[in-house]
């Protein structure tokens, strides 16, 4: 089902993208776990910001993707709720966010479809997905 998304032809995606963003979490010092913690939070913030607007929701993803304002996204007060849930520093949600974003936004078109639509339907998981990634990395 990612797989789809990612390879639709109105997506960015290509093949070096997920072996790109395996490089970057593998250098993150966080495990699996909190990968997966931090990425599920984040699907809850997507899903309450893209109600029945995956459109606007995208171009704040391109935004925090290009630019790593995680703030266009998250309030500190979310940050911190998040860090605190799964863990971690807050810096960690900050240098994870952009990623994840990143994935999102190459894996769906300019409208939301595709990958973000999986996402915010709930379709696809995104922690367990970035879980899986992180994993997937290790034997790598």
């Amino acid at each position: 089902m990612v797989n789809q998304a990612i390879a639709a032809s109105d997506t960015e995606a290509s093949g070096s993208l997920i072996g790109t963003l395996l490089g970057n979490l593998n250098n993150t010092p966080v495990d699996n776990n909190q990968i997966g913690g931090i990425a599920s939070s984040l699907q809850g913030v997507l899903q309450a910001k893209g109600q029945g607007n995956a459109g606007s929701l995208m171009s704040i993803l391109q935004g925090v993707a290009a630019t790593g304002a995680v703030e266009q996204l998250l309030a500190n007060e979310q940050i911190s709720a998040i860090a605190q849930r799964v863990g971690v520093d807050p810096a960690m949600v900050r240098s994870l966010t952009p990623l994840i974003a990143q994935f999102l936004v190459k894996g769906s078109n300019a409208q939301g479809g595709g990958l973000l639509q999986k996402v915010l339907s709930g379709e696809v998981d995104l922690g367990q997905m970035a879980g899986l990634i992180g994993m997937a990395n290790k034997f790598l």
